[in-house]
């Protein structure tokens, strides 16, 4: 059954749905044949087990960049850089975390400078202490009283003084991650 629909001046048009819904109909079956060949040419062209994973050996060493330990600080909360951040940079000597020095991330959410670098680049257990709540406070977040994280520890090992670490960071008012990047 085919619909006929009125024109601007009053006449009876010719049918339209018929060959509209033939057309769709091949684009259709065009459609699903070369997904078809497409699916085929990749099945004879796959391995006959499937490929493992990437893995490497370790984090990456960059030739000819000096080996250095940096960060990055997002804020997930307002989606942004954490800038303004304090971060209180720590040492473990055996018996207690030593303060290393105190920074204030920058507009693009990292330290100025590298927070180890040649010959302060050593192996060792470090901490990052991050200010969460007073960087919320002068944000002005709208968050409960009191913070649910006040101060967020990140403690992390240096083993091989030979690798570049960054260590990029993400954190709101109820949650923080990190994570080893190179």
């Amino acid at each position: 059954m085919s619909k006929t629909f009125p024109s601007s001046a009053g006449h009876q048009a010719q049918p339209q749905a018929p060959a509209r819904r033939q057309f769709t109909l091949s684009g259709l079956a065009l459609g699903a044949t070369a997904l078809a060949a497409a699916r085929g040419a990749l099945a004879a062209d796959a391995p006959a087990t499937p490929a493992a994973p990437a893995q490497s050996s370790g984090p990456i060493v960059l030739h000819g960049a000096s080996p250095r330990l940096t960060m990055h600080a997002v804020d997930t909360f307002h989606g942004s850089a954490a800038t303004g951040l304090r971060v209180d940079f720590s040492r473990f000597d055996g018996q207690n975390y030593v303060l290393l020095r105190s920074f204030i991330v920058n507009a693009n959410g990292r330290a100025d400078d590298p927070l180890l670098i040649d010959d302060s680049y050593r192996a060792g257990r470090y901490e990052m202490l991050l200010h969460v709540d007073e960087y919320f406070a002068a944000k002005g977040a709208k968050l409960p009283r009191p913070a649910f994280l006040s101060k967020v520890p990140v403690r992390f090992q240096v083993v091989n003084t030979a690798e570049r670490i960054h260590l990029p960071i993400q954190f709101g008012p109820w949650s923080y991650t990190y994570s080893r990047g190179s």
